[in-house]
């Protein structure tokens, strides 16, 4: 009877551990940041002169205006707000990337087109930042006075240059 628990014991011991060696060995833990707006795509309200197209790209001619380069791996393009404080925030925000990032191809641009904000980059009235690739995608959009949102963002940078 004894030898039977030891048994038992053994083995409930030695599965966790099986199962772990498996998953180590044949398990892929990545993440994704997919680009938004690749399937569908909901025109804002006073966009009606806009048109649409899927899979979404920003125009060379609109990121030329932004001081964009393929070269970048990333451009985080960031809307000035009317409030001091608001503005203070992001600059705070913006001082991580750089401390976060110091040796990456992260380009930061800021910007005061309204119609750009709403109608080229598709951002909601709260958000205030999008991150572009060198691709002219758009990957994530983001309220950078949000401590949280802005977590996100370095989390999804590292997730996209792959430094998790």
């Amino acid at each position: 009877m004894n030898s039977k628990k030891i048994l038992f014991l053994f083995l409930a011991l030695l599965l966790p551990v099986v199962v772990f060696l498996f998953l180590k060995g044949f398990g892929k833990n990545e993440f994704n940041v997919p680009p938004m707006f690749q399937d569908v795509i909901e025109s804002p309200e006073d966009c009606t002169s806009f048109e649409y197209i899927t899979p979404y790209i920003i125009s060379d001619s609109i990121m030329s205006r932004l001081s964009w380069s393929k070269h970048d791996s990333l451009t985080l393009i960031v809307f000035n707000d009317t409030s001091e404080e608001a503005s203070n925030k992001k600059l705070v925000q913006i001082d991580r990337l750089r401390v976060e990032f110091p040796t990456e191809k992260l380009n930061v641009v800021t910007s005061t087109e309204v119609m750009f904000k709403s109608c080229i980059f598709l951002l909601k009235a709260t958000d205030n930042a999008v991150m572009m690739d060198s691709k002219r995608r758009i990957r994530g959009q983001y309220n950078l006075t949000d401590l949280d949102e802005a977590d996100r963002l370095i989390m999804e940078i590292k997730i996209i240059l792959k430094k998790y």
